[in-house]
């Protein structure tokens, strides 16, 4: 479950080197982005702490273009699957890597993160 876990720790990397810059994100986007994984400690979250970042990336998404709000959703579903996670139950790890949206996680994280990218730092 703990690399499980790491996956979901990618959201708080850089863009990946070689992606496509994107239109600039509105500031909407950005505000909601920002609060992404605030609140967690560590860099492994918690499955309570997967749980509240679905409701975050959920939330940036509604302010992205669709790709971007795909990504989003798909990210949010992967942690959605994490937070029902029982420890030790290795029938519910089997679910979550065979699911289509885990396959996609890395590409849903890059977008997401190359979209994320192009938010002013303030």
């Amino acid at each position: 479950m703990v690399g499980v876990l790491a996956l979901a720790a990618l959201v708080t990397l850089g863009a990946p080197a070689g992606a496509s810059t994107p239109a600039a994100a509105n500031t909407k986007f950005c505000d909601a982005a920002a609060k992404i994984g605030s609140g967690n400690s560590g860099s492994t979250p918690t499955p309570q702490q997967a749980a509240k970042n679905f409701n975050q990336f959920r939330a940036a998404g509604k302010y992205a273009p669709a790709k971007v709000k795909a990504a989003a959703n798909r990210i949010a579903s992967v942690l959605s699957t994490i937070a029902k996670i029982k420890p030790g139950n290795a029938s519910d790890l089997a679910k979550l890597y065979t699911s289509s949206d885990f396959r996609a996680y890395g590409k849903a994280i890059a977008t997401f993160l190359a979209y994320q990218a192009t938010c002013a730092s303030g």
